[in-house]
């Protein structure tokens, strides 16, 4: 299985508010490294904001990697409806 099937919507850095681990980069609830919906610290971004790297880091140990990108995943598509970014970015589950 290859890398998780990110579609660079910019959703999941436009909807930081409340979390923890990145509140040094909150700007009303955007992440300020966000500049024109791309990552200017891409090299270095949070591990949060890395799929595989957090997965094999912190949940590898909790499901499979199969699960940890479905979960991804639903998540994802989810923020995409909430924030109505076009559903030419969703992440299709069968794509794994």
């Amino acid at each position: 299985m290859s890398g998780f099937p990110c579609t660079s919507c910019g959703a999941c850095c436009s909807s930081i508010e409340g979390i923890e681990f990145l509140s040094e980069f909150n700007i009303n609830g955007q992440c300020s490294k966000l500049v024109d919906n791309k990552c200017t610290i891409y090299k270095s971004r949070p591990l949060l904001c890395r799929i595989d790297e957090s997965y094999e880091q912190i949940f590898s140990t909790l499901m499979t990697k199969e699960e940890f990108y479905k979960q991804n995943a639903l998540a994802c598509n989810a923020l995409q409806e909430k924030l109505g970014i076009d559903d030419s970015y969703r992440v299709y589950i069968d794509k794994f």
